[in-house]
């Protein structure tokens, strides 16, 4: 048995990198020891443990592959990731696919999970060892990408004769570990090519960037119950790789960081989750969220530096303890519950409006597709869903897709579906499309006038015919189901730019319905108060306190009736239990100077640098003055001004701020 001591040398340090490592081998056979000094440490470390292990480098590659059943289940096990990972691991095929590379994705031991690129250079033994079900641990197989990587818990690039086994020294890896939001190891990115051991391109970066968006798109889809933040020093890399993410509650409690945003702030994760956003950066995050709805990005100040953020996601309800949802199969139609109100109380009392749901339902009716039109927050998704509950499909299925989120390479195989074996790395069973899944129902195809061009003839020829053919062939599909199409954009604009199918276009609006601005809107006052009782998670009769509502009609609404239901979700929850009126106190002080500074003029009564200021200052007198007729008793002054001993122990620290 070869000896685990190093050997220590001082001849080499100027030789060839490939020389050396052809030397260190030559020793390692020849003296049975590992020289010490000659190879990169970390790889000097893992032939250490290779050797410890019992592997001998002369060793053939006889790898014993999981069987189909295994597979299967570990698949089945590991579906999030591998959705997650399925567009970076095609984009880096595509962009290696000439040169002949190997992408491969393995779960926390290392055994292949997928695997896709060229294998026509590899000999049989090693093709049939990168198949799924193949274990690469490093106990196993000695030095390599994948469980080098899990071993040193890092990113590792692997140069040829660096492997432990000498069978697989033709072969470079460059592999990146993927993490989950606890920092826990999920898996590894693999890419792997044929080298000559000399020149081996810089492809260890494209891997770390691939496997920062696979995190990503994991944190944003087990975070669907909370606020998620993306954050960055710099705003061009905001909704990027590279970007940091927070997942909080309303309150700014701080359930989850990625890395990115550790390395950031220069903080371990540790530092950061169940700390208070306020705490970290000195905001209020009811402050921040109206903010970001109003502006689209906000600033964080810290000690070490300022910092710029976005809101990726703000869920319909906040739970009260975390519990992550488990992702279902995209394979199967998961039953989703529609949640939309009825179209006349959405249309409310705006004519408009109200002419316009009228024909967006008549057209349903009458097998017409509808185009629905109006600026980002006007609520274009839920009226689709109000038409769909009010047409004669509302018992079928209500599918959405949104033509900006989904990756162009992606959105084909998203809408129509694939065959078992359509691609190199297709699910088994194939995968059933969006269209097919809406079959007897709606299809609501979000922000259409962002759908690559390629993939909008495809469109106008299933919307002419009514049928599709899923991607590896097969029998065709009639298809029976509504369309609804939506976007902020102009498309009549976008049709004379040549960006957006004439003919589409024409297909697509049977009836345009244009949902005004919440600014624009003849019935403000009224829908405010529909949509606080909406809002309101208890029950109780909330009211707006008739100051603050004339500043609420009187304001621009920049962020239409998203940025309405952030104002109301976060003065309902800085509501005491005992509290039936939204006033000032319950605004942000951010918002309410956006709301001074757009409204304060209209009004006639407040200058524009004083009306919110007034509003509090008045309350707050009163309730100095109640306090010292009670002599500062507190009980007695709540019971006097109607409100809990809490919320008065609040107005006080107002008044000493």
């Amino acid at each position: 048995m070869i000896s685990i001591m190093k050997k220590s040398t001082d001849s080499t340090h100027f030789a060839d990198p490939v020389n050396l490592v052809k030397d260190a081998r030559n020793r390692l056979i020849e003296e049975g020891e590992v020289p010490s000094g000659v190879l990169r440490s970390e790889i000097e470390d893992s032939w250490l443990r290779s050797v410890n292990a019992g592997l001998n480098c002369e060793s053939p590659l006889d790898l014993e592959n999981l069987s189909r059943d295994r597979i299967d289940d570990l698949r089945d096990k590991n579906r999030g990731l591998i959705e997650a990972a399925h567009p970076e691991i095609k984009q880096l095929v595509d962009y290696f696919r000439p040169d002949g590379g190997l992408v491969m994705l393995t779960d926390e031991s290392a055994t292949i999970l997928k695997i896709k690129g060229e294998t026509q250079n590899l000999d049989s033994a090693t093709r049939y060892a990168l198949e799924p079900g193949a274990n690469w641990g490093e106990e196993l197989r000695g030095t390599n990408g994948p469980g080098t990587a899990i071993v040193n818990c890092s990113p590792q690039m692997i140069r040829g004769n660096e492997h432990f086994l000498d069978s697989i020294g033709y072969l470079s890896c460059c592999s990146a570990p993927i993490t989950d939001p606890k920092g826990e190891l999920l898996g590894v990115l693999d890419l792997t090519s044929p080298t000559d051991n000399r020149d081996l391109p810089p492809n260890l970066s494209l891997v770390q960037q691939a496997v920062r968006s696979i995190e990503n798109r994991m944190f944003s889809g087990q975070f669907q119950q909370h606020i998620v933040l993306s954050v960055h020093s710099r705003p061009e890399y905001l909704r990027s790789s590279w970007q940091g993410l927070l997942a909080l509650e309303l309150d700014g409690h701080i359930h989850a960081a990625n890395e990115q945003i550790c390395q950031l702030l220069n903080r371990k994760r540790s530092q950061l989750v169940g700390r208070n956003l306020e705490e970290l950066f000195g905001v209020r995050p009811e402050a921040l969220l109206t903010a970001l709805h109003r502006k689209g990005r906000g600033e964080l100040r810290t000690r070490g530096g300022d910092f710029y953020c976005e809101l990726l996601h703000f869920p319909n309800s906040l739970p009260t303890s975390y519990k992550a949802p488990l992702k279902p199969s995209r394979n199967k139609l998961a039953p989703v519950p529609l949640n939309a109100p009825p179209l006349n109380e959405l249309a409310g009392q705006d004519p408009r409006l109200q002419k316009g749901v009228r024909m967006g339902s008549r057209a349903l009716a009458h097998e017409l597709p509808v185009l629905i039109q109006g600026e980002t927050g006007t609520g274009k998704e839920v009226m689709a869903k109000s038409l769909h509950l009010d047409s004669r499909r509302s018992s079928g299925p209500f599918i959405a897709v949104n033509c900006a989120s989904i990756p162009e390479g992606l959105i084909e195989s998203e809408l129509f579906g694939y065959r078992e074996g359509a691609f190199t790395g297709s699910r088994k069973g194939g995968m059933i499309g969006r269209l097919e899944q809406a079959q007897n129902g709606t299809l609501f195809l979000d922000e259409i006038g962002d759908m690559p061009l390629a993939l909008q003839a495809r469109l106008l020829r299933v919307l002419q015919e009514r049928i599709i053919a899923p991607l590896g062939g097969g029998d065709e599909i009639a298809l029976d189901i509504a369309v609804i199409c939506a976007s902020h954009r102009d498309l009549k604009a976008l049709v004379a730019e040549g960006l957006f199918r004439e003919d589409l276009y024409y297909r697509l609006n049977g009836v345009c319905l244009r949902i005004p601005s919440f600014r624009d809107r003849t019935d403000k006052k009224d829908f405010i108060r529909y949509f606080l009782h909406q809002l309101t998670p208890d029950g109780r009769q909330i009211d707006i306190a008739p100051d603050m509502m004339k500043q609420l009609l009187a304001y621009n609404w920049p962020g239409n009736i998203r940025q309405l239901e952030t104002i109301l979700r976060v003065a309902i929850a800085f509501m005491e239990p005992d509290e039936v009126q939204i006033d000032s106190c319950h605004i942000s002080d951010d918002f309410l100077e956006e709301l001074n500074s757009k409204s304060g003029l209209s009004q006639g009564s407040i200058p524009p640098n004083q009306a919110c200021g007034t509003l509090k200052n008045s309350e707050l007198l009163t309730i100095q003055q109640v306090l010292e007729e009670n002599e500062g008793n507190i009980s007695a002054t709540a019971n006097e001004l109607g409100i809990s001993r809490a919320t008065l122990y609040r107005k006080l620290k107002q008044i000493e701020e």
